[in-house]
């Protein structure tokens, strides 16, 4: 069948409503999940998730959409193809395939990096669509953008001697278009950067006024004491943001945001903030 493109209509997850579009600026750090379900199951644009596949879900890519997606723990960083809407868990922004987590070494859970690589998703919504098809075209559509300038000693993976094919592996990492009998190859362009020390935090909202932003620190107290306001400026004016300590691992800042959700303040997100050398 033809592999269809598709934005979607907003839906909600757990009281939270998520708007689906075609975004070629996304980027967003957070934690991912892991998708372990051995049967391939048919999705919304007519594609297969499959486990055994270089794919993962997103609550609101247009599908499919190509992005980078790196491993903030150990650099390790991939191509991937979004064909689905996941995951159904509102602290966690993708949902890998089992294959796509193996190459970034994550085995349930971990803190990701997403950047869409907007000329090569481009490409393909052109092809779906059936419009100015190239089929011939030798232009080079792919860029690492992963971490942008601070990534530092790039290497590449996929021509390492260590990666091993296996004889009688069967999969094929191409994607097969509508328009063509022909499959394009899909480069993972599997690489490893250094990753510059960071700290994680939650940023649970921001007020305009001082004494609002006191009076949810001194609410927030009996649950979780350890808050920060700091002032900040956004096109000339100032507000007060609302941000929780530096926090250690994945479990307590998903632990956290639990409790935060819980008090009303759905758009609570995990951010990082660059350590200073």
């Amino acid at each position: 069948e033809k592999i269809k493109y598709i934005v979607g209509k907003p839906y909600k997850i757990k009281g939270k409503w998520y708007y689906p579009k075609n975004n070629f600026d996304y980027h967003e750090i957070g934690i991912a999940s892991v998708n372990l379900n051995p049967i391939p199951l048919r999705t919304k644009n007519g594609e297969f998730f499959s486990y055994a596949k270089v794919f993962a879900k997103h609550k609101t890519l247009a599908l499919p959409t190509i992005v980078r997606v790196t491993n903030l723990y150990n650099g390790y960083s991939i191509n991937v193809r979004i064909n689905d809407r996941g995951p159904k868990n509102n602290l966690r922004i993708i949902e890998l395939s089992k294959k796509t987590a193996s190459y970034l070494k994550i085995k349930n859970k971990g803190l990701v990096e997403i950047k869409v690589i907007s000329d090569l998703t481009m490409l393909e919504q052109t092809k779906l669509k059936g419009e100015n098809l190239t089929k011939n075209s030798k232009e080079n559509l792919e860029q690492d953008i992963a971490l942008g300038k601070e990534v530092v000693e790039t290497e590449d993976l996929m021509n390492k001697k260590k990666i091993k094919k296996k004889k009688n592996n069967k999969e094929k990492k191409n994607i097969v278009f509508p328009y063509s009998n022909k499959q394009k190859d899909f480069k993972l362009n599997y690489k490893k950067s250094r990753i510059p020390p960071y700290y994680l935090r939650i940023e649970i909202t921001n007020f305009k006024t001082f004494e609002s932003a006191l009076n949810l620190k001194k609410e927030m107290k009996p649950i979780y004491d350890k808050i920060l306001i700091t002032l900040s400026l956004l096109n000339g004016e100032k507000y007060y943001k609302v941000t929780t300590v530096p926090i250690k691992t994945l479990n307590e800042v998903e632990q956290i945001l639990t409790v935060i959700h819980k008090k009303g303040f759905n758009n609570a997100k995990l951010f990082i903030e660059r350590k200073k050398i």
